[in-house]
């Protein structure tokens, strides 16, 4: 069965998880820049989500020569090559991936989880974006505040994430909570900035996995694309607004905007 709506309201949630005792303790505490110092140059979803990641990264991304921080990057940043960024910084832990991310005009060696203070002017960024990480995320709502503080008003903040993860570092909100939680969760993170515009979210799923991909045979779908996006508040009200995307389920590939 195919569907398409966009979606633009919360259905509320009764208990916010952000402020439980251990929500964010992780199976595996040890030091992150140790664990994420082994070389991972391999992509962390199949090649149709990754398409959908880009194309969403493209469709609303709407400024012109924007200087974009990808918080928490790696060795692909996924932004569309014909997306003239004036600058892309790449904020991660590993220097062997940063250094060979061809997006990146600058890499910062970072620890949000031990400092989550970005070590950025105020209103620097017109977009940051945060691809299949925000599970990882120790202190979420204080880095939420870190990216309204560096981004420039009506810029864009983009939480993208899937349904793959490293079980032994996602934290135990994110590990125990259902996909559809997850986006509420996500949300709360906008929220507790206190800056932003209500968050839009926006979802692909259902797929058919591509035909070449390592568990076609299996029968499972496409890795599940989930984004949460909002601007910071006090923009241009003039500014070229950023296009609604559409959530989509089960279409096959090439039928649609995604």
């Amino acid at each position: 069965m195919n569907a398409e709506k966009h979606v633009t309201e919360k259905t509320p949630c009764s208990v916010n998880p952000i402020f439980g005792t251990d929500a964010f303790s992780r199976l595996d505490e040890s030091d992150d820049l140790e664990f994420y110092s082994r070389d991972r140059f391999v992509s962390h979803l199949d090649s149709l989500a990754l398409s959908t990641v880009e194309k969403l990264i493209g469709t609303l991304v709407v400024e012109e020569s924007p200087a974009i921080l990808d918080l928490m990057a790696g060795w692909d940043s996924h932004i569309p090559e014909n997306l003239r960024a004036s600058e892309v910084v790449g904020l991660g832990l590993n220097e062997n991936e940063l250094m060979k991310n061809k997006a990146l005009s600058e890499a910062v060696i970072h620890d949000l989880n031990k400092d989550p203070h970005l070590p950025f002017p105020d209103n620097r960024f017109d977009v940051v974006i945060n691809t299949v990480s925000v599970d990882y995320m120790t202190k979420p709502a204080e880095v939420s505040k870190e990216v309204g503080r560096v981004l420039k008003p009506g810029g864009l903040l983009l939480i993208i994430f899937s349904n793959r993860m490293f079980s032994e570092k996602a934290v135990k909100v994110w590990r125990d909570a259902g996909e559809d939680e997850r986006v509420l969760l996500v949300e709360d993170f906008f929220r507790e900035a206190g800056v932003f515009e209500k968050p839009s979210v926006f979802l692909s799923k259902g797929k058919p996995r591509p035909k070449d991909d390592k568990y076609a045979h299996l029968g499972i779908p496409s890795d599940p694309i989930y984004a949460v996006y909002a601007d910071k508040k006090g923009g241009d009200p003039l500014r070229r607004s950023r296009p609604e995307v559409i959530i989509s389920y089960g279409e096959p590939p090439g039928s649609g905007n995604f």
